[in-house]
């Protein structure tokens, strides 16, 4: 006896086939036949055959209904398909249902994937009956979130980027994307003079970060917020213009140098008669000096007094006071006196000061003589007092500071300067040589 499916007007063609689905789902495919196959397929017919999508498997038609019996229904079996076809002389009408309750359940475990520079994304899939209402927590994208976990790893917060929802008469299909927040990429920049700019992309919200802030922007990767940040580094990595006292870079050059010309300043006196002498013994030179540059940033705009005695360097090389000679000679019985001061600019010498006298003797005059030429004489005696100022140290031996520069370099998201120092530190002086090049051979 035909065993009939919903209606008289449909007859069961063998069994129907079960298939269990992941999460406690079935699919069931039932195969019927008609009651009169030459007819059943008019239009005027079909509400006879055809159930209506989303009607449960249990549910009777509204035409020649019939009630499942005992034990055949399965719980939430909702039609998804339908559609009829000639097998010889049959009108085969096969009907499939499956699992769709009034909550969502995932069609299948969820699909990962770590293509986003190594971040996780999770592809999630859920199903319902028809007009199921999408949970609010899981439709607000860039704050829902899930905590993914996989095995026994520790849990791994991923936000909802997008979701799509596709509407049957019989389902309601949920796909939602969760995307980890965390470093989507980064970019290095190499700039001049060891400092290097790093571009850092953030997906959801905003990581750490090393060295001052120069630029700070939003935009969106798949529905979610990303956070652009540029900082500035050293070539090593470490934060620009922390201090201020530690070089970003340093690099050898050769450097103008002034050496100094030398004189000496001195008096004698072989009794009567006193003589005082400037000799130039070595002109000013100007040279090249291997020195080193050293570049530093910092928020201080100002140059400190420890910068010219940076590398151990004796200071700022820039003399401002050159040798000089003050001859002062006066006959002690005449009264006559004698002045002369030499300014020797470019010079400085190791003399120092002197005071010397002559006495007349055997009716001969005390004499005083200044460059080899006559000066005064008295028949009593002459004093002469040589007054030197030394000019500058020797620079030989020593390293020297030659200039401090600070200029305007960048300014962060919160508006503090950093300023792009730059010292330059001598070698150690070389001496002057005779019948060469120069100090370098």
């Amino acid at each position: 006896m035909a065993v009939s499916h919903r209606t008289n007007r449909l007859k069961l063609v063998g069994t129907p086939a079960v298939e269990q689905l992941q999460n406690g789902r079935y699919q069931l495919t039932v195969n019927c036949t008609t009651m009169n196959s030459r007819e059943d397929w008019y239009s005027s017919n079909k509400a006879r055959i055809f159930p209506d999508f989303g009607s449960l498997e249990s549910a009777e038609m509204s035409i020649d209904g019939l009630a499942p019996r005992t034990g055949e229904a399965y719980t939430d079996m909702r039609l998804v398909s339908v559609e009829s076809s000639t097998q010889r002389d049959q009108y085969i009408v096969t009907l499939v249902y499956q699992t769709l309750g009034a909550t969502f359940v995932q069609v299948k475990d969820d699909t990962i994937d770590l293509e986003l520079n190594g971040l996780r994304r999770v592809t999630r899939t859920s199903i319902a009956q028809a007009g199921t209402d999408i949970p609010d927590d899981d439709k607000d994208v860039g704050v829902d979130y899930i905590d993914h976990q996989i095995d026994s790893e520790t849990a791994v917060r991923c936000f909802l980027a997008s979701y799509q929802v596709d509407d049957t008469d019989s389902y309601r299909e949920f796909e939602r994307t969760y995307i980890q927040a965390g470093t989507l990429s980064v970019s290095t920049k190499n700039l001049s003079e060891g400092v290097k700019q790093v571009t850092t992309v953030f997906l959801v919200t905003e990581g750490t970060t090393v060295g001052p802030v120069t630029s700070r922007s939003t935009n969106n990767f798949q529905g979610l917020k990303t956070i652009t940040v540029t900082t500035m580094q050293d070539k090593d990595g470490n934060p620009l213009g922390t201090d201020g006292t530690t070089p970003v870079h340093s690099f050898d050059t050769f450097s103008n140098f002034s050496y100094p010309g030398l004189f000496t300043a001195f008096g004698n006196s072989n009794g009567r008669v006193v003589n005082a002498e400037i000799e130039l013994t070595k002109a000013p030179a100007q040279s090249k000096v291997q020195s080193k540059v050293f570049v530093f940033f910092t928020t201080t705009s100002t140059i400190q007094s420890s910068d010219y005695k940076y590398e151990s360097a004796s200071g700022l090389w820039s003399p401002n006071d050159w040798g000089s000679v003050t001859i002062s000679a006066v006959g002690s019985n005449s009264g006559i006196r004698f002045n002369a001061s030499k300014a020797m600019r470019g010079y400085r010498t190791d003399s120092s000061s002197f005071s010397i006298s002559g006495s007349a003797s055997f009716g001969l005059a005390a004499l005083f003589s200044f460059q080899g030429s006559l000066k005064l004489e008295d028949f009593n005696a002459v004093g002469c007092v040589g007054t030197i100022n030394p000019g500058p140290v020797d620079p030989v031996g020593s390293k020297w500071v030659l200039d401090v520069k600070i200029t305007s370099a960048f300014d962060d998201v919160d508006g503090t300067t950093y300023y792009k120092k730059t010292i330059i530190v001598t070698d150690t002086i070389p001496a002057q040589e005779s019948s060469v090049g120069g100090p370098y051979n």
